[in-house]
């Protein structure tokens, strides 16, 4: 499960107001509104509009005193979202102070979209090598640029990953461009990664000393062949050869993908013992829906790296004592059920198998069971499943 990159992870500091908003720029959470006050509610009731789940969307709104002002700061990525919160803090009587910025920043001139460098950029919660991992970018992928931190010798970018995913990533693990190299870039031709690890060398020799490694799924724009080595070149412009083996054209490969229930399976059984990381998309380890994520995306469909979107998507299946509705590779999901007022909250997913079996990602990759009786059961899963959903075409 995922949680909200937006959620507070320590109390932050804040500059103190002087006048103006110049100075009011912070990196990382703004300090939530009191949610019983008037102007709380109000901001809560249109971030529920424009970003129900913060996790794919930026509407950081910090809500501070100056006398009898009340200053609005953070971040938003729609010009409207600004509007409509400020007028319904208005509405409640309050005199406000519009510190609100619009993403993305001036500074980031036209180069608002990157791709990633590296086999595996990390997307943090926040511009720094601590906080907590919350999504990765493979490389080649593109993601758009919305904010620069304040460091200017160890820079991080505020970006949103191609499923929509939000998170900071560091200057260097990708490199900035505009639309125009964006899309120079897709028309490729592009080769995606195959083998799950694999080196890029400086010669097609297997001797040669390397430029980078690639993990699966990554993408690289192929320059020519030498024997049994495609040449090819990074995103960053980087080259070295790479061998064809590990890897293939990338709409040939589209045009291959097959999503049926036993093709998930195979996928989903290839990444046996693969050691779980959260916030994880690749192979070097996988949370529980960056591994949903990558085994349906392998086979054609695309999803988003998180749980409680993942249970949004497809059509609903009943579940029974028996599970006798579910079919192998619906999805299922865990968590916490309603009670005494608190909602339902999900919080893990896995792949059905059949004969209540399913495969997760939970400490690694492992096959477990639903059934009570089952040597591989897994009591706490069996008390928390909440629902099922089905993503494949019948």
């Amino acid at each position: 499960m995922k949680r909200s990159w937006l959620a507070p992870l320590s109390a932050l500091l804040v500059a103190e107001l002087l006048g103006g908003c110049a100075h009011l720029q912070t990196e990382g959470p703004k300090p939530d509104a009191d949610a019983a006050s008037p102007a709380g509610r109000a901001i809560q009731s249109v971030k529920e509009q424009y970003a129900p789940n913060s996790d794919f969307a930026i509407f950081r709104i910090g809500l501070q005193h100056r006398g009898h002002e009340l200053v609005l700061t953070g971040d938003v990525d729609r010009a409207e979202a600004k509007v409509d919160v400020l007028r319904a803090v208005e509405r409640t009587g309050a005199r406000v102070t519009d510190c609100i910025n619009v993403l993305p920043t001036q500074q980031l001139s036209n180069r608002l979209w990157g791709i990633a460098c590296i086999s595996v950029a990390n997307g943090r919660e926040l511009p720094d090598h601590r906080a907590e991992l919350g999504t990765q970018v493979l490389m080649g992928e593109v993601v758009r640029v919305w904010k620069q931190s304040t460091n200017v010798n160890f820079p991080w970018f505020l970006v949103q990953a191609p499923d929509g995913y939000v998170a900071w990533i560091e200057g260097g693990t990708f490199t900035r461009c505009t639309r125009e190299q964006v899309d120079a870039w897709n028309r490729g031709p592009l080769l995606i990664v195959t083998a799950f690890e694999e080196r890029i060398l400086e010669q097609p020799q297997a001797e040669a000393a390397p430029v980078s490694d690639v993990v699966l799924c990554d993408r690289l724009r192929k320059t020519g062949e030498a024997g049994d080595w495609y040449r090819v070149e990074l995103p960053d412009g980087r080259a070295g050869y790479l061998p064809k083996r590990a890897a293939a054209d990338l709409d040939a490969w589209k045009q291959a993908r097959r999503p049926t229930a036993e093709n998930i399976e195979r996928t989903a059984r290839s990444f046996m013992g693969r050691p779980y990381l959260w916030g994880g998309y690749s192979t070097k380890g996988f949370d529980c829906s960056g591994f949903v994520q990558q085994v349906f995306y392998i086979n054609g469909i695309d999803l988003v790296h998180n749980a409680a979107a993942q249970a949004r998507l497809g059509t609903a299946v009943p579940l029974d004592d028996d599970l006798s509705q579910l079919r192998k590779g619906d999805l299922l999901f865990f968590g916490r059920r309603s009670r005494r007022g608190r909602p339902e909250r999900i919080t893990h997913v896995g792949i059905y198998l059949g004969d209540k079996l399913f495969i997760q990602s939970s400490q690694r990759v492992r096959v477990s069971s639903l059934d009570p009786d089952s040597p591989v059961r897994e009591e706490y899963r069996i008390r928390s499943l909440l629902s099922a959903r089905r993503v494949l075409s019948p």
